[in-house]
């Protein structure tokens, strides 16, 4: 099954075991998919080893200095996009693999419970979303934020952000944006 697009979405979750199973955004945005609660998504991996991450997927890693952007469709498209689903006070153990397509999302602000107006604390579902939208695939980034009570409040808190990111053609295009966003926050 393809979506609107015309392409196949696959996702892979690597998830570390590393944080609370009743608040993991990666185990239950996986329940759901389970549970065909998420029709734009057609194919989702759950792993628990890194070597079973695909190696030529776009893997979102928030310590790497290129940052996703739409020129990075076709590799979505082709070879799908990973999460990595870990603990922050263990991130650079867990981002520190080596893989050939990492990006990172542009400045973004957190709404979960957690991590709530923290600048670039997203939960994996967050960071999904946020993958989505800058790949230009508005419905889908909607559709994993319904999962949770408080995913509409990231969209509204990042709509800005958001809007003018899926507007950005390449990484170049992309940085300018955040920097200029960043710049506006200083003053």
């Amino acid at each position: 099954m393809k979506n609107k697009s015309g392409f196949r979405s696959v996702i892979t979750i690597f998830h570390a075991n590393q944080c609370d199973p009743k608040k993991c955004t990666g185990i239950k945005t996986w329940q759901k998919f389970r549970q065909n609660r998420l029709p734009s998504i057609n194919v989702m991996r759950f792993v628990k080893r890194i070597p079973h991450i695909p190696r030529f997927s776009l893997i979102l890693n928030p310590l790497t200095e290129d940052i996703l952007s739409y020129k990075d469709h076709k590799i979505f498209v082709r070879s799908g996009l990973t999460v990595l689903d870990c603990s922050w006070n263990h991130a650079e153990e867990i981002f520190a693999k080596n893989f050939p397509n990492l990006r990172r999302l542009p400045f973004l602000i957190a709404a979960n419970p957690t991590n709530y107006g923290k600048p670039i604390k997203l939960t994996s579902v967050e960071a999904l979303a946020a993958a989505f939208f800058v790949l230009r695939d508005k419905k889908t980034a909607k559709e994993l934020m319904s999962i949770f009570n408080w995913g509409n409040q990231f969209l509204s808190l990042n709509s800005k952000l958001l809007k003018d990111y899926a507007r950005c053609s390449n990484m170049e295009e992309l940085r300018r944006k955040e920097l200029e966003y960043l710049g506006d926050q200083k003053q």
